[in-house]
């Protein structure tokens, strides 16, 4: 198999999201662009150059729809969505089957393919302690689930007894498919389109992760790599309260500071496509 490098990753990535982008279309689904890819698009009016993956995050109404649609893409792009007996992940990811990604983990080396993440968005509820109790659940449910990947081997090889009989009873209880639908049970609490603060509960810091739902209505069509994609309509605002520091073009156009990549894939073509 052939190794894919950098470059030749982010454009089958970019190929991912113009299939995306045209289902969506298609479909009359909401999506945006988000995170390093959001701020790739307001730095650099496309990939942050050493940027090694594509977000987007969409309402849960659009989410939950998108999430019947395999048949919309073509044969070799999949819908990759948790379930019971692949439940490595919290959300959907839009993968290329004609490739292999192997991602090292504390519980063993995942094998999937190029991807592309596909974040669903809920409501925060109203009244601060509401929400401090709802978002305590969600963290404690999203770092139950990390722990349950790696069958709680903290806990068990812990030097506390009572930490090691947790982490065996855990072990029991807490399987990542369990914790998943526990996870997004809770996410759904409070409906999308009914709340004035939106933001992605399943997976991150919920509060890095929360604002105004104003900010998406309507989306901002900014360019990425050529093409112009939905983004919120307030990207610097938004940029800045993620990444917790002030957020520009006019800072920071071209001219990012390097952050190495916390990804560790090693991918390759099945087979080579450039092969006769």
């Amino acid at each position: 198999m052939r190794e894919i490098e950098l470059k030749e990753m982010q454009q089958i990535e970019l190929q991912l999201l113009f299939e995306l982008d045209r289902v969506c279309k298609e479909k009359g689904l909401r999506y945006y662009i988000d995170g390093g890819t959001l701020l790739g698009a307001v730095c650099y009016d496309g990939f942050i150059p050493w940027d090694d993956d594509i977000d987007v995050k969409m309402p849960r109404p659009d989410y939950e729809l998108l999430r019947t649609m395999q048949g919309e893409f073509p044969e070799h792009i999949l819908l990759d969505a948790p379930r019971k007996e692949h439940c490595e992940f919290v959300f959907l990811k839009l993968t290329d089957s004609r490739t292999v990604l192997e991602e090292p983990k504390e519980y063993g080396v995942k094998t999937t393919g190029v991807y592309i993440d596909i974040l669903p968005m809920d409501g925060h509820p109203e009244g601060t302690e509401i929400c401090e109790r709802h978002i305590a659940r969600l963290r404690r449910y999203n770092g139950l689930f990390h722990n349950s990947l790696s069958n709680f081997s903290g806990m068990i090889k812990s030097g506390s007894i009572v930490n090691r009989m947790k982490g065996l009873l855990y072990r029991t209880i807490y399987t990542p498919w369990r914790l998943y639908r526990l996870l997004t049970k809770t996410a759904e609490k409070y409906p999308y389109d009914g709340a004035k603060r939106v933001g992605l509960l399943i997976e991150g810091d919920p509060i890095r992760e929360r604002f105004e739902k104003e900010w998406l209505e309507p989306p901002m069509m900014l360019e990425f790599e050529g093409r112009r994609f939905p983004a919120p309509n307030e990207p610097e605002k938004h940029l800045s309260i993620f990444y917790r520091k002030p957020i520009s073009r006019e800072l920071y156009y071209k001219n990012l500071p390097y952050i190495p990549s916390s990804h560790t894939h090693r991918v390759y073509w099945k087979e080579d496509p450039c092969r006769d």
